[in-house]
């Protein structure tokens, strides 16, 4: 979803026509980093729910 730097997510916000330094850019950017770590957290619950079945159906491809 973003680089290092995190410019896109400013980009994304900018290109909102939110200027930066405003409450709602500061919201924004915000709700970036939410919709970052819920898809990270879904993302490592969809691999610990394979290992979980891995292990429970060894016989199963």
């Amino acid at each position: 979803m973003r680089n290092a730097d995190g410019d896109d997510d400013d980009a994304y916000c900018r290109a909102n026509n939110i200027k930066p330094g405003s409450s709602e850019y500061i919201a924004c950017r915000k709700d970036r980093d939410v919709q970052r770590l819920n898809a990270e957290a879904r993302a490592d619950r969809a691999q610990r729910n394979l290992g979980e079945y891995m292990l429970n159906h060894p016989n199963t491809p």
